[in-house]
């Protein structure tokens, strides 16, 4: 220590200034140093900071986002009720469309209808006779006053009828694409409202019988004991007509054919 000391006093007033200039700098680029690596470090730690973080020091904004996660919870919970009742709607509704379609397609519904729309087409081109005849034959299955119009802008008919008492209107539109040939039958109210939309695929050689079939809509109500007993009485009149058949056939074997029974001896 005393040699630096008696070495500061051999110094010239110039030197000695130049010696506190040289460490003023010094301490200058050391401060700057700091300024350019320390500053920037500590910046980027507040701006890694978490807003949400920040926003809690302040009593403003953590009451305002308090009271906005409490109001966030209550909308979750009500999407949440929604969505468990969306789901459970959604349950019930295919569960009860589900049953509609089970009893039209067991009860064979689109058939039925494809079978009026079958035997009722021609009757306006047939003449009187022939149209007294097939009401006849309509009344076996509860149909009566029976009215054909084409239907306008559509490639099909609207068929009017009263089936147990009560009016209906069945409309075929015929569809035929490049590969595609069906029909669809709408049966409604007198109100124009649908009761059943069901398309068929017809086959094309018997005609009358259906390869392809489904219910496209389908309403609840009171016209379904109809088309139930409708098909039943369709089943009925066909079982009549195969006996029918079949006893013109046994007839017509006993004109052919003489014999006489067999008597039984006498003992």
């Amino acid at each position: 220590m005393n040699i630096f000391l008696s070495q500061m006093s051999n110094l010239t007033l110039g030197q000695v200034i130049l010696i506190g200039c040289c460490v003023l700098i010094a301490f200058f680029f050391a401060a700057l140093v700091w300024q350019t690596f320390v500053t920037p470090n500590r910046r980027k730690s507040q701006v890694d900071e978490s807003p949400q973080d920040y926003a809690r020091t302040d009593p403003f904004l953590n009451h305002t986002l308090t009271k906005a996660e409490k109001l966030e919870g209550l909308l979750n919970e009500d999407i949440e009720t929604l969505k468990k009742d969306l789901d459970s709607e959604r349950e019930n509704v295919t569960i009860a469309v589900q049953a509609l379609k089970n009893i039209a397609m067991d009860k064979k519904f689109p058939q039925t209808l494809f079978q009026l729309y079958s035997e009722m087409k021609s009757f306006p081109k047939k003449n009187q006779e022939s149209q007294q005849v097939d009401m006849e034959w309509h009344r076996k299955v509860g149909i009566s006053d029976l009215e054909v119009h084409p239907i306008i802008g559509k490639n099909g008919i609207a068929i009017t009828f009263v089936l147990l008492r009560h009016v209906y209107c069945l409309e075929a539109v015929l569809h035929n694409y490049a590969r595609i040939h069906f029909i669809e039958l709408t049966l409604m109210d007198p109100s124009n409202q649908k009761l059943m939309v069901a398309r068929v695929k017809p086959d094309e050689v018997l005609g009358r019988v259906t390869t392809e079939n489904a219910v496209m809509e389908m309403t609840n109500g009171g016209w379904i004991d109809d088309i139930i007993a409708c098909r039943l009485l369709m089943d009925r009149r066909q079982a009549e007509l195969d006996l029918m058949t079949g006893h013109h056939e046994v007839e017509k074997l006993k004109s052919k054919f003489k014999f006489q029974a067999p008597s039984k001896k006498k003992s």
